[in-house]
């Protein structure tokens, strides 16, 4: 279990593209297709809703529990618990086939035994402590850049899985006015100095911000038993 820091921030348009800038000088393009790619979610939560209340009500330990794949190509699913103390965190990960990924959502975990992954272990364990079930399902375009463990991320307003982004589908309208990027930078120790320059004479709005729980409190994106994860995607 390694931790890294991640902090989050609001751009404008303009600081976004001279951030993006600096990015592309100091930093190269994660190898996601190039760089841009559409990361899918469907988030989980119990009966109390204990993850989303969790942020919502600013617990300095708190989780998050998911299921992701890219670009709707659902032949690489994978579980993700999220864990974070703070600005700390750290994610278990685990592949998932998409039989697996549809007993979930039909809230069916029989499939995890005892030489299961630790991680669907443990879910599973809360599954039958607090009962687990798809709470949220949404996507959104994500512009990535790495140098060495550092990650900056450019993240667009989430939007309905299957659909495109809405011409301003970068904004986040009623977040903040004039704010059209969420920045996340990421790393672990510390940010090297010649990476942190980057950050240097910009106008960073800093933001706890959660995607899944905007989602959550403006009643949108929300998974509906009816609704399968392929739902508008062209990958089967």
């Amino acid at each position: 279990m390694r931790y890294r820091h991640e902090l989050k921030f609001l751009l404008s348009a303009r600081t976004a593209e001279l951030l993006r800038a600096r990015a592309k000088a100091a930093m190269r393009p994660d190898t996601h297709s190039g760089g841009t790619y559409e990361v899918c979610n469907v988030y989980f939560d119990d009966r109390r809703d204990s993850f989303y209340q969790e942020k919502a009500l600013g617990s300095f330990q708190r989780d998050k529990l998911r299921l992701r794949w890219y670009n709707g190509d659902m032949s690489f699913l994978r579980l993700e618990r999220k864990h974070k103390d703070g600005d700390l965190s750290y994610k278990d990960t685990t592949p998932l086939t998409r039989a697996q990924a549809e007993s979930m959502l039909n809230g069916d975990f029989s499939f995890i035994g005892e030489g299961s992954p630790a991680l669907l272990q443990t879910v599973a364990m809360i599954h039958r402590l607090r009962g687990l079930r798809p709470a949220a399902v949404f996507a959104y375009r994500r512009e990535a850049f790495i140098s060495g463990s550092v990650r900056l991320t450019f993240d667009g307003h989430p939007y309905p899985l299957g659909s495109e982004p809405r011409s301003d589908g970068f904004a986040y309208p009623g977040i903040a006015d004039g704010y059209r990027r969420l920045l996340e930078v990421k790393y672990h120790e510390f940010l090297p100095e010649h990476l942190g320059k980057l950050l240097r004479g910009l106008s960073l709005a800093r933001s706890e911000m959660s995607k899944y729980c905007l989602v959550r409190e403006r009643g949108l994106h929300i998974y509906e038993p009816s609704a399968r994860i392929a739902a508008g995607n062209a990958a089967g």
